[in-house]
């Protein structure tokens, strides 16, 4: 199984890069041409091992930046919660005047019944 720590990527990376500079440095001492260097089959298969990698590495940085959104983004929304619980909880103090205002009103039409009934 592969590994998902980006340390292990970055350590691995060093590798190939120590390999290829080795085998570079060995093709330079047998006096091989740079378009020659660069056609050998095990320095484009080490070129290739050190891209995947890289890119593995950029994955794992990726993957790290979305759980810490995702984190930031849960603390916000429970901020926002209770927030919210706080704005409900004001709304009904707020509403028990109002029914007082509205019973009163109803009073204050029963009268005018009574009122227009009496005359």
């Amino acid at each position: 199984m592969p590994s998902k720590s980006r340390e292990v990527r970055i350590e691995q990376r060093r590798v190939l890069e120590k390999k290829l500079e080795t085998r570079l440095a060995k093709l330079a001492a047998e006096g091989i041409s740079k378009e020659k260097i660069l056609k050998d089959a095990l320095v484009k298969n080490l070129k290739s091992k050190i891209k995947e990698t890289n890119a593995r590495i950029a994955a794992v940085d990726k993957n790290e930046q979305k759980i810490q959104d995702l984190k930031a983004a849960k603390v916000q929304k429970q901020e926002q919660a209770k927030a919210g619980k706080a704005k409900e909880a004001a709304p009904e103090k707020e509403a028990k005047p109002k029914k007082k205002a509205s019973a009163e009103g109803a009073k204050k039409a029963d009268k005018k019944k009574d009122d227009a009934k009496a005359k």
